[in-house]
């Protein structure tokens, strides 16, 4: 069950980028979900789920995949893009604009995860499932942050 849920029911292990996959469903999630009205509180629960379940399903994974962050691992990457993807429901966000403000979201997650930039690289240093997890979390903070700055500068999220 750890592996399945780890491996986001398979996701994980397709070849290519497995992480860009799973972020690019959470993505396409989202998409659906602030269209037909979900509440933030709603996205930020499945959030923190998928952190919760990111934890349970991490805890043997280094076993498992042989490696400290394995790549076939990759809810902690949903777990990132769903915090990254609240940019939809801020504020700044027209109700003509959430598909341009999760595709940025989408661009800043990615971007963040892989580079790594501080303190997400000194997360990842952490054991077990929590490092396995907190660097994407981190980067998915940092996405959300970058992606309103961005709609702010861009004036594709208008200040109502």
């Amino acid at each position: 069950m750890q592996k399945l849920l780890g491996t986001c029911f398979g996701i994980g292990l397709l070849p290519g980028p497995a992480g860009t996959y799973a972020s690019a469903l959470a993505a396409a999630l989202l998409w659906p979900a602030r269209g037909l009205g979900a509440p933030w509180w709603g996205v930020a629960a499945a959030a923190a789920a998928a952190c919760a379940l990111s934890l349970y399903a991490g805890r043997n994974a280094q076993e498992v995949f042989g490696s400290k962050d394995p790549r076939p691992f990759v809810l902690d990457e949903v777990a990132g893009m769903l915090i990254a993807g609240l940019a939809a429901w801020t504020p700044w966000a027209a109700w003509t604009a959430p598909l341009v403000a999760l595709a940025v979201a989408f661009i800043w997650f990615r971007l963040t995860d892989v580079i790594k930039p501080p303190p997400v690289r000194q997360l990842e240093r952490l054991p077990g499932a929590w490092g396995i997890l907190m660097d994407d979390v981190a980067a998915g903070l940092l996405a959300l942050g970058l992606t309103v700055a961005t709609g702010a500068l861009w004036g594709y999220l208008p200040l109502k």
